[in-house]
């Protein structure tokens, strides 16, 4: 989301302050993310059989809630993006970029379904902090290369339009 934050500077005020506090929720969810599990952010490779069994249990007990909260805060904000993007002059529902863009929120919500699944299916799996760590890279993955490809240059875009 670093990458992100020059290009929004340049949405109206009242659109910067939205998509900077959801781009602040998602940087805070992927930071608790990352230190869910106390041994998914040591310096070494994870090893949750040190851990006893309740606190492995917690780290466990704690996944579906992450999962799925990532899922609602990504469908809200793409949502408010949409918005924004669609209050834009001569951005409408036909305009390819806008279908693009929106076609490409479509396949991450599905990207982050399926990784929901595949980490529910995984949750019988002795190392649960593997499980973190894999998950925190692909979301962090998927939202950086999102921001890459689509929403700099339509914020980018907004320069010449306001």
């Amino acid at each position: 989301m670093l990458v992100h934050n020059k290009a929004i500077k340049n949405l109206t005020p009242a659109d910067y302050l939205v998509i900077e506090k959801e781009h602040k929720l998602l940087e805070k969810y992927l930071n608790n993310l990352r230190d869910a599990c106390v041994c998914s952010n040591l310096d070494k490779l994870p090893d949750c059989k040190v851990c006893e069994n309740e606190k492995r249990s917690s780290c466990l007990g704690r996944l579906p809630s992450f999962l799925f909260h990532i899922i609602d805060l990504a469908g809200m904000h793409f949502d408010d993006e949409e918005t924004i993007m669609l209050s834009r002059p001569n951005v409408t529902k036909d305009y390819e970029y806008f279908r693009t863009h929106k076609q490409a929120h479509a396949d991450i919500m599905q990207k982050l379904q399926a990784l929901v699944d595949e980490c529910l299916t995984l949750k019988n799996k002795d190392n649960v902090a593997e499980i973190y760590i894999q998950l925190y890279e692909k979301i962090s993955d998927l939202f950086e290369e999102h921001d890459r490809l689509f929403d700099d240059p339509f914020i980018e875009s907004t320069k010449t339009s306001v």
